[in-house]
């Protein structure tokens, strides 16, 4: 697979406690939302992340490109895409946009997801549904 697909939206509602002193969304904030926006997913799907799953998803890189400032109040849009499986190794984009314009892009972040057995503390292939998402 190599075609990035969208696979998720959620939106969410800045918090005025997310703002850092220069008034702005504080920069951790957007890892964040972006999180919630990647579980929210999961749980869409019914992908199974619990503690009493025999093997979940975690997240082994991660970063985000900042392009514009996110100032209170405001509503997001993250759009959470899938963009490859590669045997164990899950890519996935996420762009951050104002759900009020969706031309105006706050950033985006890529993410490289794999499964863990943690039973057996190693890292196995991903549900077979990853694959047909």
């Amino acid at each position: 697979m190599s075609n990035k697909k969208l696979l998720h939206s959620q939106e969410f509602a800045i918090r005025w406690g997310d703002m850092d002193a220069y008034g702005h969304l504080n920069n951790t904030s957007y890892f964040l939302y972006v999180q919630e926006a990647r579980f929210e997913l999961l749980r869409a799907y019914n992908l199974d992340y619990s503690a009493s799953a025999d093997n979940a998803p975690i997240l082994l890189d991660t970063s985000f490109n900042f392009k514009k400032q996110v100032t209170y109040p405001e509503t997001i849009l993250i759009e959470t895409y899938l963009v490859n499986v590669d045997r164990k190794k899950v890519y996935m984009e996420q762009i951050m946009k104002s759900a009020n314009d969706l031309d105006v892009i706050y950033g985006t972040c890529t993410s490289l997801i794999m499964w863990y057995d943690f039973k057996n503390k190693v890292t196995v292939l991903p549900p077979e549904a990853i694959h047909h998402l």
